[in-house]
C-alpha cells in the first residue's frame, strides 16, 4: 500500500512540474511502451559521427538512479524530470540540464537558454552539489561500459518527443561545434517504460 501510494504521489508530482515548466509541447499520453516509436525516434537521432549507445532503461533502473541521491527534492522534482542532459568527465559530474532549465519558445524549449551550450563542456543549469558526484553509479545501473574521455548521458521519453529530440540534438551541436565529436561517448537513456507505470 506504502508503496502505491508513494507512485500516486510521484505521478502527482510529475504531472504539476510538467505543468509549472511549461513543457507540455507536443506532450504524448503513454499507455505502454511503444517498440515502433522508440525505433523511430532512435533512427532519426542515430548519426556515424558520434559515438551513440541507446538504451531502453526499465522502471526498476530509472527508480534506482533516481533514488541514488538521499534527498527529497532531488527524488521527486530534479530526477523525475522527463528530459535530463548529464555531461561526465570519467566519474565527475560537470555539467547538468533538465527540461525546467531551458526557457520555452512557441512549440520547444530553448537547451542553449543563457548561451550554456556554446562552450565544451557546456555550462551547467543545475547547481552540481558534492553528493550529486553519485551520479556516476549511472554507469553501474546501466551497465555503461564507453571509456571515452566524457560520456553525456540523455534521458528521453517519448512522452514528449519533439524536446526529447531536440535535446539530443543540441548534444550534437554542441560536440560538433566545438570540436569535440571525437571525445565523448553519448548515452541516450529512454524512460518510457517507467512513465507507463505511474
Amino acid at each position: 500500500m506504502k508503496h502505491k501510494n508513494h507512485i500516486v504521489i510521484l505521478c502527482f508530482a510529475i504531472t504539476i512540474l510538467l505543468a509549472g515548466c511549461g513543457v507540455l509541447y507536443g506532450y504524448k499520453t503513454l499507455k505502454q511502451f511503444d517498440q515502433k516509436d522508440y525505433d523511430q525516434m532512435i533512427t532519426s537521432v542515430l548519426d556515424r559521427d558520434f559515438k551513440i549507445s541507446p538504451i531502453v532503461s526499465d522502471y526498476g533502473q530509472f527508480d534506482a538512479y533516481r533514488t541514488c541521491i538521499q534527498d527529497s527534492l532531488w527524488q521527486h522534482q530534479t530526477a523525475v524530470q522527463p528530459i535530463q542532459i548529464l555531461y561526465f568527465k570519467k566519474d565527475s559530474l560537470l555539467s547538468y540540464h533538465i527540461n525546467c532549465t531551458a526557457k520555452g519558445g512557441l512549440s520547444n524549449l530553448n537547451w542553449n537558454t543563457d548561451q550554456r551550450f556554446e562552450t565544451f563542456p557546456p555550462a551547467t543549469a543545475v547547481l552540481i552539489t558534492p553528493q550529486m558526484q553519485n551520479l556516476s553509479k549511472i554507469r553501474d545501473i546501466y551497465g555503461i561500459n564507453d571509456d571515452s574521455e566524457y560520456l553525456i548521458v540523455v534521458f528521453w521519453t517519448n512522452m514528449l518527443p519533439k524536446i526529447s529530440k531536440s535535446a539530443i540534438e543540441t548534444v550534437k551541436t554542441n560536440l560538433r561545434e566545438n570540436g569535440a565529436v571525437n571525445q565523448a561517448g553519448i548515452v541516450l537513456v529512454n524512460t518510457d517504460k517507467f512513465y507507463v507505470t505511474l
